[in-house]
């Protein structure tokens, strides 16, 4: 019989068909043809055995053998292969925000970032700023009513960034507080800390005159009631002489401040977390570049009870020539003791925490190029060796820009990875800069993303994130 015979057989084609569809689902569709051939070839050989199997009407049997064999290595013989798309593993899912150390976890740092689970404009809601009205009483700004000769005199708007909207006070709802400048802007006056008990319902709001230039506000701990704090840094008027300011701590459970005013200084930044492994979390900040207060870092011990007492000597080694403005404290080397992290422009200094102590001396410097000044320090581990990276937010050319940067350390080397995990970095525009970076789900996709937040000049009425594909991050610009 001939080939072309063997192929003009109904029979033997629904034969060749249907077990051809058990090699497609059993082994690899690059197989068929050869089994095929190798089927043609075994039909003419022995066609008397296949006449018999013909006529007792078993090619009932293959759809079942299909069925059974497929089921066997648990695939579905229907399945799509589309649908198989669609079972992906989650690269970085929001449960790795709670992959830090103990240490860590105290730390101003963490708490902050994993209180955001979402961003909150609000320069674009009914809290974007306040008036100072000529009875002497501070209420909302009303959309529509500004007025240019109130602008000397009567005005206070809300800084972007400047903001913590999180459940504070632990019953379930979400509360805001936020910080406002008094207009003209630098004026040499106190601005306002708001704060409004479940925003989203809020029937009244607790407004006070406050710090004159609050630069970070971060969630602590210091009584470790698990009932958070917040710390405030403030720099000051922003003007000569710059005179600095005094540190400050809202308790949200009796809407107090409490203001530490041992050490003032021009302080951009600071942090909290238990430097002295004494169980209290205690308060680092940096005094940068004033006319009138030398540079410094300083350093409030807690020593329970809402009592801090300014230890300023546990710095070595710092001179006139180390200013900075970023600080985060972390334990980047896994030891259990939190090391400092300073930041300015060309610099990005590390300092390893030697028994409660830290000595400028062994700083390390992982970012030296001089059209950087960071603004904002993370760390998240991105290649899953319980070591994490540090993620950095920096200005670019005085303020026309930001670059994201990534980088992988140790006290031994580091290296600059950004473009392992990161696609578009950097972008230049007039005033064009992010304050903040936070890493959350922003997607809502079950995975985590790198969000900004605080966005300035041309980029202002922007929302930049960095969407996790599959563990790449890539830009995305929404309005």
């Amino acid at each position: 019989m001939k080939y072309f015979e063997l192929l003009s057989n109904t029979s033997i084609v629904l034969f060749l068909l249907i077990s051809g569809l058990c090699i497609w689902y059993l082994i690899d569709s690059e197989y068929i043809i050869l089994f095929v051939l190798i089927e043609l070839a075994f039909i003419k050989r022995f066609n008397h055995w296949f006449n018999l199997f013909k006529s007792q009407k078993l090619f009932i049997l293959f759809p079942v053998i299909l069925f059974f064999l497929s089921c066997s290595k648990n695939e579905d013989p229907f399945l799509d292969d589309n649908d198989n798309n669609d079972i992906i593993e989650l690269v970085y899912p929001n449960s790795d925000l709670n992959n830090y150390s103990s240490i860590n976890k105290t730390t101003s740092w963490y708490r902050t970032n994993k209180s955001f689970d979402q961003l909150l404009s609000v320069s674009n809601g009914n809290f974007r700023a306040f008036e100072l009205k000529s009875d002497g009483n501070i209420d909302p700004f009303v959309e529509g009513t500004w007025d240019r000769n109130k602008v000397d005199c009567c005005y206070y708007w809300h800084d972007l960034g400047q903001y913590l909207y999180t459940d504070l006070n632990g019953d379930g709802n979400k509360d805001l507080w936020s910080y406002y400048w008094k207009s003209p802007w630098p004026t040499n006056a106190n601005g306002l800390h708001l704060y409004i008990d479940n925003f989203e319902n809020y029937e009244s709001y607790n407004l006070q005159i406050g710090l004159t230039q609050v630069r970070k506000n971060v969630i602590s701990d210091f009584d470790n009631d698990n009932k958070p704090e917040i710390t405030l840094f403030s720099s000051g008027y922003d003007g000569n002489p710059f005179p600095g300011d005094s540190l400050a701590i809202f308790n949200v459970e009796n809407k107090k401040y409490k203001y530490l005013s041992d050490d003032i200084g021009y302080f951009h930044g600071g942090a909290t977390g238990d430097i002295n492994k004494d169980g209290f979390e205690d308060i680092v900040a940096y005094s940068g570049g004033s006319a009138v207060i030398p540079v410094h870092p300083v350093y409030y011990e807690n020593k329970g009870s809402e009592n801090f007492i300014l230890k300023n000597d546990i710095f070595l080694n710092f001179n006139d020539s180390d200013n900075y403005y970023t600080v985060e404290l972390f334990d980047i080397d896994n030891d259990g003791l939190l090391d400092l992290f300073l930041g300015s422009t060309g610099k990005l200094l590390i300092i390893k925490n030697e028994n409660g102590t830290f000595n400028r001396l062994n700083g390390i410097n992982i970012q030296s190029d001089i059209t950087l000044e960071v603004m904002d320090i993370d760390f998240f581990d991105f290649d899953n060796d319980n070591i994490k990276e540090i993620i950095v937010m920096n200005n670019f050319s005085s303020y026309q820009g930001y670059s994201l940067n990534v980088y992988k350390f140790s006290f031994e080397s580091n290296s600059h990875i950004t473009s392992d995990y990161f696609e578009e970095t950097k972008f230049e525009g007039n005033n064009a800069w992010i304050k903040w970076i936070h890493i959350f789900d922003f997607d809502k996709d079950g995975d985590l993303d790198i969000v900004g937040d605080g966005l300035f000049g041309d980029i202002v009425n922007s929302n930049i994130h960095w969407n996790n594909e599959g563990g790449k991050f890539k830009k995305r610009i929404t309005n």
